[in-house]
């Protein structure tokens, strides 16, 4: 999956904001393949997107959303 390019440089969010949103969402996501897409030594298995990419698109695209909290 590539990173879109064209919606990077339109998006007019906090740039902050959205590094923040995409750091949490690679870290979730690899959390995830690391769970389920592991060999019997532990050791993961890559297969598909890196996780940096997917989260971008998944952030940009609007698939998943996010909301910045105080706390």
């Amino acid at each position: 999956m590539a990173i879109p390019l064209d919606l990077l440089l339109q998006d007019d969010r906090n740039v902050y904001e959205l590094t923040s949103a995409i750091i949490r969402r690679a870290h979730q996501l690899g959390e995830i393949r690391r769970a389920f897409s592991s060999d019997e030594h532990g050791s993961v298995i890559e297969d598909g997107d890196k996780v940096v990419s997917q989260a971008i698109t998944e952030i940009l695209t609007d698939e998943v959303h996010f909301e910045i909290t105080a706390g």
